[in-house]
């Protein structure tokens, strides 16, 4: 009765995500293109040889990362401050594009994540 019970509650568990998922699958606001301000960077290896399909997305929050981290003068306090006002005027910049898009509600939402992220 001991490992009957959890295994029991685990499929039930299971059961029950599986439905929330299949009952709501993700809306599709988004089109495959990536969003406006998305910089595709091109990975080449030490070797100088470029391969054919090294593509890595590089978003906002990553542009900011790396603009942070090369200015070595500031101290841990300014650096974390300065990601943070960068991540906010990315997340601004696309709000205005969600909004000249006229996207609303929850597609307006996952616009702002999935620009500022990618």
């Amino acid at each position: 009765m001991r490992i009957i019970t959890p295994a029991i509650y685990a499929t039930l568990l299971g059961g029950a995500i599986y439905l929330a998922i299949s009952q709501n699958p993700l809306p599709n606001a988004i089109a495959s293109a990536p969003p406006e301000g998305t910089r595709l960077t091109y990975a080449v290896p030490a070797d100088g040889k470029p391969h054919h399909r090294s593509v890595t997305r590089v978003g906002k929050r990553e542009t900011c990362r790396q603009s942070v981290s090369a200015k070595k003068h500031l101290g841990k306090y300014q650096a974390r401050d300065q990601m943070q006002l960068c991540v906010a005027q990315a997340r601004v910049e696309c709000l205005k594009q969600a909004i000249d898009q006229k996207l609303r509600g929850s597609a307006r939402r996952v616009y702002v994540k999935s620009c500022v992220a990618a």
